[in-house]
């Protein structure tokens, strides 16, 4: 586990017809810190609210969550004999007329 943060970006909250969105901004170095990042494929990044807005007009930050949990757990064995059930999908399908455009 890292104690050092790792920020990538900045969001700003915009209104639209739609709701309220976050509009992520990152240069080509956040990428590369995204990508040194990276654990088995994939990154998490936690997006927080800043106490000001910046004077860019930037409403949150993003922080890459370093946490790995503690190898001192054995893994839990399973005692069932059937087969795994399946995961979810982690993003439902949309339908045409779901979409906002």
């Amino acid at each position: 586990m890292s104690d050092q943060k790792v920020y990538v970006g900045n969001a700003k909250s915009i209104k639209t017809q739609y709701g309220d969105l976050l509009k992520l901004s990152l240069t080509a170095e956040d990428v590369e810190k995204l990508q040194g990042n990276l654990d088995n494929g994939w990154v998490n990044v936690v997006v927080k609210e800043r106490r000001e807005p910046s004077a860019s007009g930037f409403t949150h930050y993003l922080e890459v969550d370093t946490w790995k949990p503690s190898g001192d757990r054995a893994p839990q064995e399973s005692t069932s004999t059937s087969a795994p059930e399946p995961v979810a999908a982690s993003v439902p399908e949309m339908a045409p007329e779901d979409l906002p455009f």
